[in-house]
């Protein structure tokens, strides 16, 4: 978390936002100091290097990022723009900026859609972080752990609406209309996965589904609208969108295991954390395929809430680890990226096609 001056939380960008508790009576200590994530060093200098062909291009899009930010209300946008700084891996504009590289590559057209690709998932992850009550992500507190839940909402909206815009500043039709079906399918899926926790029986289907609406969906706008606005073929245009989409619900299955698999420095937020908001994942559904009755208690009582405590939680992840579930569910993500790749068979030997190969492999074998 960042430092505190004078009950004060210190962000990234050097301003500070006063600590403000959504709720008096939250015990303090659920605010715990969280140490920067730490990345695997090597995993993040070959994601540098993969995207060495439009790290100018995606320079261009920080800078789109931070230029829509303009609240007038220093503490709401001294938080959006740490949320920024912050960063992540900026694979969704980076599909979408490689995608267009085989024909037609006009950046006063990509840059504003690939920012408001970015923006829509920062949206979303305000809007993920106050459903879930989260205090902690990439290592730093959450607006939703510094400001009351009332506005962090608003702030979510806004971001959305931001995002919007620009999606509009393509000047293709057809581009907005991809966004904009993005959008409702992220927000149908949030409706659904917020009335499915707490429920152990849930199925492939239902996973699959809620992984495509949470995730994958704008891994496959990104691939879509990138081939889009290059004035790619038709077929051009569905082969990379399905490319999006294979690498996004992969992606999603490598987040599910790293919250069992993984360490909360290189997180940047508590392991586990699937398991305490309740919601089932795949390597979870693998081992209860197979395991005996003690077991699926055991996971019925942490996913249903009778019992949340980091002992229940740390025996539930070492059950699903030692039943081999988590290397099951990391065979699917791999099969998945197989097909990813398998769909850029044909495309022009670029090196936009190499980057693109080469970062869905970073996609399952990452460590971040």
């Amino acid at each position: 978390m960042g430092a505190r001056q004078n009950g004060r939380i210190l962000w990234p960008t050097g301003g500070s936002i006063p600590d403000i508790k959504r709720d008096s009576s939250m015990d303090t200590e659920m605010i715990a100091p969280v140490a920067p994530r730490s990345t695997n060093h090597s995993s993040s200098h070959n994601l540098k290097q993969i995207l060495a062909p439009i790290a100018g291009d995606i320079t261009r899009i920080d800078d789109t990022l931070r230029s829509v930010v303009t609240l007038d209300i220093p503490l709401l946008r001294q938080g959006i723009e740490a949320i920024i700084a912050a960063g992540g891996k900026r694979l969704r504009p980076s599909i979408l900026l490689l995608s267009a590289m085989f024909h037609k590559y006009d950046l006063d057209r990509l840059v504003p859609l690939a920012a408001a690709i970015e923006l829509l998932h920062t949206a979303s992850l305000v809007h993920d972080d106050t459903i879930d009550q989260a205090l902690v992500r990439r290592g730093l507190p959450t607006l939703n752990s510094v400001i009351d839940e009332g506005t962090t909402v608003l702030v979510g909206d806004y971001l959305f609406a931001r995002s919007a815009v620009l999606s509009t500043m393509g000047g293709i039709q057809r581009a907005t209309r991809i966004f904009a079906e993005s959008l409702v399918t992220i927000c149908e899926g949030e409706i659904e996965q917020h009335f499915s926790t707490h429920h152990v029986n849930r199925t492939l289907s239902d996973y699959y589904g809620r992984i495509y609406s949470k995730t994958a969906v704008l891994f496959a706008a990104a691939g879509e609208i990138g081939a889009v606005l290059s004035e790619a073929p038709e077929d051009e245009i569905q082969r990379l969108r399905h490319y999006g989409r294979q690498v996004g619900m992969a992606f999603q299955i490598v987040d599910d295991v790293l919250d069992m698999q993984s360490t909360t420095e290189q997180l940047g937020k508590p392991v586990g954390g699937d398991l305490r908001q309740g919601t089932v994942t795949l390597p979870t559904m693998i081992f209860l395929e197979s395991t005996d009755d003690a077991g699926r208690e055991a996971v019925r009582r942490v996913i249903e809430g009778d019992d949340r405590s980091d002992e229940s939680i740390h025996h539930t992840i070492e059950l699903v680890s030692k039943s081999g579930a988590i290397t099951r569910a990391h065979a699917e993500a791999q099969r998945l990226i197989g097909e990813a790749k398998a769909a850029l068979a044909g495309f022009s030997d670029i090196p936009a096609k190499a980057s693109l190969l080469e970062l869905a492999d970073f996609v399952v074998q990452r460590d971040f």
